[in-house]
């Protein structure tokens, strides 16, 4: 090992150095629905949440106004960061119960992964959680929409056994953003499919 690899700096500069490396196998985590879905060399987490920030910038440009952009894409690139220690755990795996345990375990592996930092990533984890905020409500409907689009594209290349996908409700939450429902509808236009009985509901309720 080189001398300078044993030395650790003190400061802003080695914290974020540090945390880095921490992060760094998260492009190697794969996204586990994938995988149990017959998916071969599926999108990494790291894969997964930078389409999701990229989404949201996306978003926040076409519709603007509605919430803090910088906020939300912030959210969007921090959301799974604690992946890199829990590993990507399929939610059909789990209770209500189990999933407040998750978060809880979640919001710990980010609080120890960006230690020595001034970091907002645990405030931001947990408000994406709690899905209170405008920005939180718009992140967490394109994560949906992000893994639709992600669908539709795994579909067309003949990957994967995702029917189930198109008939889940849960797939298309769009928490009451009007952008959300509109990029929902364009994605079931783009793979050629019709939306879920629910979320045709609530389209036309929104309506």
């Amino acid at each position: 090992m080189p001398a300078a690899a044993k030395r650790r700096g003190t400061g802003p500069a080695a914290a974020i150095v540090t945390t880095l490396a921490r992060l760094h196998p998260l492009d190697r985590v794969p996204r586990s629905g994938w995988l149990l879905r017959g998916v071969t060399e599926p999108e990494s987490v790291a894969s997964h949440s930078h389409a999701l920030a990229l989404l949201t910038l996306l978003a926040c440009d076409a519709w603007p106004g509605s919430c803090d952009a910088g906020r939300a894409i912030a959210m969007a690139l921090v959301h799974d960061c604690a992946e890199v220690v829990t590993m990507d755990i399929p939610m059909p795996a789990g209770d209500a119960g189990f999933r407040d345990s998750k978060s809880r375990t979640e919001l710990a592996a980010i609080e120890s992964l960006f230690d020595g930092l001034p970091s907002r990533s645990a405030e931001l984890f947990k408000e994406f959680e709690r899905a209170e905020t405008p920005e939180a409500k718009l992140v967490r409907g394109l994560d949906k929409v992000q893994m639709m689009i992600r669908a539709a594209c795994y579909q067309r290349e003949g990957r994967g056994t995702l029917e189930d996908f198109w008939t889940h409700g849960r797939n298309f939450e769009d928490y009451g953003i009007e952008a959300v429902r509109e990029l929902f509808a364009e994605v079931a236009r783009f793979a050629g499919r019709k939306l879920p009985r629910i979320a045709r509901r609530r389209a036309r309720a929104s309506g």
